[in-house]
């Protein structure tokens, strides 16, 4: 009965002590609202063409387009130039992964991220690039006619471990207004051995502040 009884009294104290505490005790992690999300899971099969509502996946040169690929129960977007087919190895590939329209007047502060691999690249003009742009009219015909500003990330070099994912650092689009489109371009070919790499993108985010 002892041991009840202390064990009791232990149980009502912490019961008192807890209620003491007030919300401003409590201390939260910093939270960021999401104006952009893809981790590009949904619906997804493996190796199939990437095809996700209001993104645009567009081959500008050659046939290769973004796809679906997934590995240890992980889905994540990848272009790559390469193929064993003779008869399907373009001269050079283009390819763009567009993202849905993106009001920048609604918030501030707004901060990019995502996730970025690469897997057999061994030249520097086997590349991934990444832009934004506020006069792209959502039409793929129009992409050679809009302004497409480089945004530097940390994308990984030819010596980096093939498809070991980083992380593209924060990237500041606090200085863009209007509507924007965010945009994947890789370069590459399918003839030349040492442009047919592959790069692998997932967790594309973009947060911000009221």
């Amino acid at each position: 009965m002892k041991t009840f009884k202390i064990f009791g009294f232990l149980l009502a104290a912490s019961a008192v002590l807890t209620s003491c505490v007030g919300e401003d005790d409590i201390s939260l992690p910093n939270y960021a609202p999401t104006l952009l999300g893809e981790d590009f899971e949904s619906g997804a099969a493996d190796n199939t063409v990437l095809d996700l509502a209001g993104w645009e996946n567009f081959n500008e040169v050659g046939t290769k387009v973004w796809r679906n690929q997934i590995y240890s129960g992980n889905t994540y977007a990848e272009f790559s130039s390469f193929t064993n087919d003779p008869l399907d190895k373009d001269p050079v590939n283009i390819g763009w992964l567009i993202s849905p329209s993106l009001n920048m007047d609604a918030q501030q502060a707004e901060v990019l991220s995502f996730e970025v691999s690469q897997s057999y690249v061994s030249s520097a003009a086997n590349k991934l690039e990444v832009f934004i742009s506020t006069d792209y009219d959502g039409n793929v015909a129009n992409i050679g006619s809009a302004t497409w500003q480089p945004l530097t990330a940390n994308i990984p070099g030819t010596d980096a471990t093939f498809f070991e994912f980083q992380d593209s650092g924060d990237i500041d689009l606090s200085g863009f207004t209007g509507t924007a489109y965010l945009a994947f371009k890789v370069v590459g070919s399918g003839q030349d051995p040492n442009l047919d790499g592959s790069y692998q993108i997932d967790n594309v985010k973009i947060t911000y502040q009221n």
